[in-house]
This record gives structure tokens, sequence and C-alpha cells, in this order.
């Protein structure tokens, strides 16, 4: 349903976006750090002036000598976050044509802001908390939405209905930029990568327990979980009591993933994935077999084209399709094939700029022609 409270802009004559401004925080920059890497080089190469709002040292750190100009703050959100919008108002002067927030942390505290200084806002949704932070927002004062995913976008649509109109789903890009591995030698462990929060219901246990099964039995197979969360020190205990903590390694490392990813052989996303990331996306683009919960609610994890699946909760078939990725190396390759070619299809970054592109234009002509 569309927003008849936002003016009408023809596509033919959308303005030109000159700059645009990004916030976002260190954690969605983990779960995306090679997409937003790739987009803000393509948007500056395209003649855009990009700058990052952000808490994430590691981010700046890695833009440096780049031509994103970054500004980074202790904090985005809650009370310590209090004076955002004036920091903002008085070193992004003049402000940018459009601000582009990524899964709503800092949101309330840049609405303050641009509001004042009559910007244009993009938000877009990455994951559920986001969706529900966006859905307490005040969603008058947000031209653009962007959902993730499909589902994401249904759900937005479904719930607010009258804001339908101003909803656009642009889902997650990225270029390999690495060549993947030379095929695993018969004298190497199974490599398998899973990355995930340390939460209740964050299926890490799952995959110790099918870790476990495997172990009981003849398995070379190492497995690296990268992570954080406030249920590591319990999963390292759980390790122990499996007996399998001499094949896995719990590290408090987010951003080490996409180092890692490349010499890996598979990569497990075990239980739905509410939190949106590029790893599985780009594990399909370096030709690495990604094995999901069938739960999955992104578009593109799809059942023998992009992934093998379990049911979900259950580590027997996990540990059955762990042993099948070990045993058939054949079947692995034509699946991880056919996910490349998927991923060429439909998660290029040329699109993604593209798509941004067009939104950035559209959110700033309405903008403009609802100040008239």
């Amino acid at each position: 349903m569309a927003d008849q409270s936002l003016p009408a802009v023809s596509n033919a004559a959308l303005p030109v976006v000159k700059s645009v401004l990004h916030v976002a925080d260190g954690e969605v920059l983990a779960r995306v750090g090679p997409m937003f890497v790739q987009l803000t080089s393509a948007l500056c190469a395209g003649g855009t002036r990009v700058t990052l709002v952000t808490d994430s040292a590691a981010m700046v750190a890695r833009l440096q000598g780049t031509p994103v100009t970054c500004h980074r703050f202790a904090h985005l959100d809650g009370w310590r976050a209090w004076g955002l919008a004036e920091q903002l108002a008085a070193r992004c002067s003049p402000p940018p044509d459009v601000v582009h927030v990524w899964d709503t942390t800092g949101l309330r505290r840049v609405q303050h802001w641009v509001w004042r200084a009559g910007v244009p806002l993009v938000v877009h949704v990455l994951s559920r908390a986001g969706l529900e932070r966006l859905l307490r927002s005040g969603l008058h004062e947000t031209p653009g939405v962007l959902a993730g995913s499909q589902a994401l976008a249904d759900e937005f649509i479904q719930r607010a209905p009258q804001a339908g109109g101003r909803c656009r789903t642009v889902v997650p890009a990225v270029a390999p930029g690495i060549r993947p591995t030379a095929e695993r030698g018969p004298d190497r462990a199974f490599s398998v990568l899973c990355v995930g929060r340390a939460v209740p219901d964050g299926g890490l246990e799952l995959l110790l327990e099918a870790v476990a099964q495997l172990h009981r039995g003849p398995c070379d197979l190492i497995v690296a979980v990268l992570g954080s969360g406030p249920g590591l020190d319990a999963l390292r205990r759980r390790a122990r009591a499996l007996g399998v903590q001499e094949c896995v390694a719990l590290l408090d490392e987010p951003w080490l993933w996409e180092k890692v990813l490349p010499g890996a052989d598979a990569l497990v996303v075990p239980t739905c994935q509410h939190e949106l990331s590029v790893a599985p996306l780009l594990a399909m683009a370096l030709r690495k077999l990604v094995l999901t919960s069938r739960d999955q609610q992104a578009e593109w994890f799809v059942e023998d084209r992009t992934t093998w699946q379990f049911t979900p909760g259950s580590a027997v078939e996990l540990a059955y399709l762990l042993t099948r990725a070990m045993e058939q190396p054949k079947q692995v390759l034509e699946l991880t094939a056919m996910a490349a070619d998927y991923l060429r299809a439909h998660h290029t970054i040329r699109t993604l700029v593209a798509e941004l592109t067009s939104c950035y234009a559209q959110a700033l002509a309405t903008h403009t022609a609802s100040r008239k």
C-alpha cells in the first residue's frame, strides 16, 4: 500500500546526490564489513562524497587512506549518546544530501539532527531487532525504508501498511576480492567456520553436538566459531563436556571471519539468521559449502542450489551433512558452482550501487517536494 502522505515524484527528473553520510555501529559493520568497504569504494569512484559516522575503531582503521571521511564516536545510542545530534551538526557542515542509517542503531539521535538540518533519511533494516526499533521510532520522519531481505520487507509492510510505499527491498551484495584456496588435499582436515552470537537459541550448541557425534567416530574435522555474546564461557564448558575442545576453537573475534573464510571448507549457519550477514554470500562467492538450518528467511538460502539444509534443531542431520561434505567432494563442487552462479546473478556490488543511488535520489526528491 502506497503512503498517500508523500508527494509523488517522477523518476524522470531525480536529483543528483553528491554526498551521503552513513551511520553504522560496530556490530552491523562486523556482519557486513566487506560489502560496506566495496560499496563505499564504488560510490567514491562514481563521484559521491562519502562520510561514515561509527563507533567502530576497526572500520575507521580499515578505511584509512581511502576517500571516505570517518567520524568516530564512543556511543551512537542510549543515554551516553545524548550529545550526538549536536556533534553531528558541528562536524558535518555543510550537511550531506542524504543520511543512510544501517540497521537503526543511533536512529533516534540522528533523527533529531536530520530534522533540524533538513536532510532526507534512509534507514536500512538488516535484522529483526532493527525492524522493531524502526517501528518504534516514528515513521512519519522516515521517507525511505530499505529492507535487507524480502521477508523483512513483507513484515514491515504488514505491520506498518500506511508506510508501505516507503519500503524497498535492497539485498546485500559482495564481490569475492580474494581467490578461493585450493581444493582440500587428502592430508588436510576438513575445516568448518561458524559466525554467530553466543546467546540462547543462537545455534552454536547445536553445532557442538553435531561435531561431538562425528568426533566419536573416525573424523578429521576442525571447527572455528567466531562471535561474541554472554554465552561464550558456557559454550567452552559445553565443548569440554562433549569432549570436542581439541577440535573446536571458540573465539570472541566477530571481525575475524573475513580472514578465516578463504581457508575454510564450509560455513555453517546453525539456526535462523535474524541478523543478516554477508558471510554466507562471501562463502558462496568463494565456492565454499554453506550448510544451514531449513528455517532461514532470507531468499538467498535456496536448498540444493546455494546450500545444503537440515531440519532446525537436528544435530543428527547437521552431522550427516558434515559427513556428506567430507565424503562426497564431487557433490560439494557441483553445489558450490551453482551457488557462485546464483551470487553473480543476484548479489553484485554493481547492482547494489545502482539500487542505492536510485534510493538516495528518490529520498532527496521526495524530501524536497514535501518541503515546498
